[in-house]
């Protein structure tokens, strides 16, 4: 039997969705390998969307599958859904839909800056398939999936070439981002000219204490709408792209303080893995406070989220600052994300996970070590060696 790369049409979705139940069964969890409109909507996009499949010219059975999503206003695009029937492993399917993608989008048509991909960490084969391809380890997501329990996922990237030339030079950072500078100087060749500076939460108004307009700590509400979000958030950022930059993700859920503060946060929430993004605010969330940010998230638990991550602008050192302080670790990288005026702009990811850590039974390749490394001594700093032991 010969294999032939094509692209996919609407036909095949029937073929596409068994393809992904029988690998995934019913613990993939995303719409655009479960849900038939999206999956027709993807392949009739054929500007946003590169959706490759291998077929057997015999049977005309989908060996393989492969989709690539492009935000073509800020470059950068994303690779999803790889997925190789049982009958057809060990011939370089997914390998090969990968190679001949990132190759068309990245160095043909030169579409975007980037392409990302996150994996899994319960097999070790398709972060080396990745690997294998170019994509640098970018850190990791720690908790952040539940499937069918809490799942820490990889995040890579590869880029266009000489693109790292282009960074947009930032004077100072956090010390606690150090190490990520480090480990992505040693991995990917970046050199950063940035110096690290102290916490200045306590010495600046960075995070201090904000009473509600009634005197107290007032508490939070969420609004899961995802279409009334959505328009509001568009209504809200019409002219302003400036302060929020999350591609791939659209707010579904706004949090907004019950007293009347003007403070608001646009979220992206997925109930069914209690995963949840913080996309943007109308202000930086410092000006809640420390007692009232660790309501916020307190709040958020009760909500069912278990794992919040949010990204920042590497030169946003105040927003950093305040976010380290309070709960959130650094655990990815992504250099040269988002052209501004002709510059690149480095970002970093910080998360924060509800529940206990827990890396038992992942296998993960070696390079993403460092990543796990810095993370673990991170998290044992803030939580293990922040309190006072007395004894009697």
């Amino acid at each position: 039997m010969a294999l032939v790369m094509d692209r996919a049409k609407v036909e095949d979705v029937d073929k596409l969705l068994s393809l992904y139940l029988l690998i995934y069964q019913d613990d993939y969890p995303l719409e655009i390998g479960t849900n038939r409109q999206v999956m027709k909507e993807a392949i009739e996009n054929k500007l946003e969307f590169l959706w490759l499949v291998m077929r057997d010219d015999e049977s005309n059975a989908i060996a393989g599958s492969c989709i690539f999503e492009m935000d073509l206003k800020y470059k950068i695009g994303k690779v999803v859904g790889v997925a190789v029937a049982d009958n057809y492993r060990d011939r370089k399917i997914a390998t090969t839909l990968i190679e001949y993608g990132t190759r068309r989008i990245l160095e043909e048509q030169k579409l975007v800056h980037s392409l990302y991909a996150t994996t899994r960490t319960l097999a070790i084969h398709s972060q080396r398939m990745f690997l294998s391809n170019g994509f640098f380890p970018l850190g990791i997501f720690p908790n952040a999936r539940k499937i069918k329990s809490y799942e820490t996922l990889t995040l890579m990237a590869k880029f266009k070439k000489d693109l790292f030339e282009r960074r947009a030079h930032v004077e100072e950072v956090p010390e606690i981002i150090s190490p990520m500078l480090s480990i992505m100087s040693e991995i990917a060749g970046i050199k950063f000219h940035t110096r690290a500076a102290k916490s200045k939460c306590a010495t600046r108004s960075i995070g201090a204490e904000q009473e509600s307009p009634h005197g107290d700590l007032g508490g939070f509400e969420f609004i899961y709408a995802p279409f009334f979000v959505q328009r509001r958030f568009n209504e809200v950022f019409k002219n302003d792209d400036d302060s929020h930059f999350y591609p791939f993700h659209t707010p579904n859920m706004l949090i907004t303080c019950n007293d009347g503060t003007p403070m608001n946060l646009y979220a992206t929430f997925n109930k069914k893995d209690h995963y949840c993004v913080i996309v943007t605010g109308s202000k930086t969330a410092s000006v809640l406070g420390k007692a009232r940010f660790k309501k916020l998230i307190f709040a958020m638990k009760e909500m069912g989220i278990y794992y919040v991550e949010t990204l920042v602008r590497l030169s946003s050192f105040d927003t950093i600052d305040f976010l380290t302080q309070n709960g959130f670790l650094p655990s990815a990288f992504y250099p040269a994300m988002r052209e501004i005026n002709g510059e690149l702009h480095d970002y970093i990811l910080l998360t924060r996970t509800m529940v206990p850590l827990d890396f038992n039974g992942m296998a993960i390749d070696h390079s993403f070590m460092p990543f796990i490394k810095q993370y673990t001594q991170q998290w044992i700093k803030m939580n293990l060696k922040s309190f006072d032991v007395f004894w009697n």
